[in-house]
């Protein structure tokens, strides 16, 4: 990962479209945009495998804004989260799969751990602190979200589709679970 993030960075230094001052930034975001892009890959192949694509977007709509602004636990490797990550996607997606649970059940588990999410709010990181005006912003932001995916189980438990409303009330056990980790991760350091 390293290596092509330096030899990409390295190239674009060489034709002239970034300066050598950037050299660190531009590494740092190689190295992200690879890794994100490898778990992307592994989750389409993961959907496209199981035929549970709307499921696996539906993952990614829920996740990756309630993870943005809540927060949560980051590991200072990438092969351990690459390999959670890619764990957790396809254990939701095998459970919402494999085994059925009734719209009840996933809604009124939803709404438990919504209400943990902003509960959990914030978790910190020792990696980067946020001001009171950023955390203003993404408390704000988060609440939006929250209120998004609660108008989104109520559609799809109006259809009856018991498998998004499994997929989201998994999709925020994994956010829960993972906020309360990094907020223990953080407290020990």
């Amino acid at each position: 990962m390293k290596r092509l993030a330096d030899f990409l960075t390295e190239y674009v230094i060489d034709k002239g479209i970034i300066r050598e001052t950037d050299r660190e930034l531009y590494q740092y975001g190689f190295t992200i945009a690879i890794e994100v892009g490898l778990f992307i890959v592994f989750s389409l192949y993961v959907s496209l495998y199981l035929h549970m694509v709307i499921e696996g977007i539906l993952f990614y709509v829920i996740f990756i804004p309630l993870r943005s602004y809540a927060g949560g636990l980051h590991f200072n490797r990438f092969c351990i989260c690459f390999f959670l990550s890619c764990s957790t996607f396809s254990i939701i997606l095998l459970t919402v799969k494999y085994i059925h649970i009734s719209i009840a059940f996933s809604a009124a588990l939803v709404t438990i751990l919504i209400i943990s999410v902003y509960v959990l709010y914030p978790v910190e990181n020792i990696n980067r602190e946020v001001d009171h005006e950023e955390n203003e912003y993404f408390k704000n932001r988060l609440k939006k979200f929250l209120l998004l995916d609660l108008l989104l189980v109520v559609m799809c438990a109006f259809f009856g589709n018991d498998k998004y409303v499994w997929v989201i009330a998994q999709t925020l056990l994994l956010v829960v679970v993972t906020m309360a980790i990094g907020k223990y991760k953080y407290m020990m350091q």
